[in-house]
């Protein structure tokens, strides 16, 4: 969901339900767990959807890596969705923060990284499928190095690894990394995330935009949306796009009555030129 507003999670939550979507992809970071919780509970309660016809997803914040800290901050989470379990809980990002009640502890004007080894905590995420907390763990934001680090320690292999993927990063190498590892790849930002705080207004790229997604879009009398949607399909990819709209959900949830030609894969390919719009770094 984003960073959906509080106000708006009742209506967004309906909507999406009654369209369609079961999988609903939650973070502490967007700071709206509890009303996707009240949001979603209502809509179980209403005899709209049953749980286990849901597949929701959340993360482990970065605050939360030590060892000791791993289990209080799924069952922060589990407890502000009003759920007993996720059915897939990620580590956000393989950079662990010192503990603090703020998203970023700040020490002297810069964040302040723990010691905490990402290896060690994905072990206890480990225990938390054993547990009955999480049926799925993986994990989002890594780099091969990393993957294949955790790889050489883990009983659990990650299943999926949420990153940042469209035309504009494709990602190949690391994508082609995880599939050879048995990895599923889950794409946000797979419209290039138009509605991010820090978007350019005047000079940016914007991937909507673009004239090869709205020339492809017109051809196949689709929008621009379901075109990129559609391209992480065919990749193999599953994608989480963020929409508040009733109609926008309808068309993202309308892409599975077409398919792109190889001519319109290769044109969205050839757009690639590593503009990464999520940057991490620690």
């Amino acid at each position: 969901m984003g960073r959906t507003q509080p106000n708006e999670m009742d209506a967004v939550v309906a909507t999406a339900i009654d369209v369609g979507f079961r999988h609903i992809d939650t973070a502490p970071l967007h700071k709206n767990e509890k009303e996707i919780g009240a949001a979603l509970n209502k809509q179980i309660q209403e005899k709209k959807v049953e749980r286990d016809e849901l597949f929701i997803v959340s993360k482990l914040w970065n605050t939360f890596h030590e060892p000791d800290d791993v289990l209080c901050g799924c069952k922060k989470s589990l407890e502000n969705l009003g759920l007993d379990y996720f059915d897939m809980y990620l580590m956000h990002t393989p950079m662990g923060f010192k503990p603090s009640d703020d998203l970023f502890p700040i020490k002297k004007g810069k964040v302040s990284f723990s010691n905490a080894d990402y290896v060690c905590t994905w072990q206890v995420m480990e225990d938390l499928v054993k547990q009955g907390l999480c049926r799925n763990i993986g994990i989002s934001n890594f780099n091969t190095r990393q993957i294949g680090r955790l790889l050489k320690h883990a009983t659990i292999i990650p299943q999926t690894h949420q990153i940042e993927a469209h035309p504009y990063l494709m990602q190949t190498e690391l994508i082609s990394f995880c599939k050879y590892n048995d990895i599923c790849i889950t794409a946000y930002a797979p419209l290039g995330s138009p509605a991010r705080p820090w978007a350019g207004k005047d000079t940016e790229d914007v991937l909507l935009k673009n004239s090869t997604v709205l020339d492809i879009a017109r051809r196949h009398e689709k929008t621009p949306a379901q075109i990129l949607l559609r391209y992480q399909i065919q990749l193999g990819n599953a994608a989480i796009p963020k929409s508040a709209t009733c109609q926008n959900m309808a068309n993202n949830f309308d892409i599975f009555d077409f398919e792109l030609h190889p001519e319109d894969m290769q044109n969205l390919d050839s757009l690639n030129y590593g503009m990464r719009l999520f940057k991490f770094s620690g």
